[in-house]
């Protein structure tokens, strides 16, 4: 059964990464609600982007894996819920202004 998912994803801040992510969750299907990527503050060269994802939960996992098979990618983690999504966007939005 479907539901929503919050997903994290630390990473290098190269060119068409977010591409590279979107295109691997656009090939199965996920459809993504809200996303927010951004540099971390303080080193340029890493990124984060906080996503809302409408899938199930084993459909989620393999997403995972795949995204961290990405030499960019640092680590990728998923919660259940759209909860957490509001917290870890309002959290990043801080870093950002």
């Amino acid at each position: 059964m479907k539901q929503e998912f919050t997903l994290e994803i630390h990473s290098d801040n190269n060119f068409s990464v977010l591409n590279r992510i979107v295109n691997i969750l656009n090939r199965r299907r996920i459809r993504i609600k809200k996303l927010v990527a951004h540099e971390v503050e303080g080193d340029f060269r890493m990124g984060v982007a906080v996503l809302l994802l409408f899938t199930t939960p084993d459909m989620m996992e393999k997403v995972k894996h795949q995204l961290e098979k990405l030499i960019e990618v640092e680590y990728a983690i998923y919660y259940p819920g759209s909860d957490l999504y509001c917290e870890l966007s309002a959290k990043h939005n801080e870093q950002v202004v």
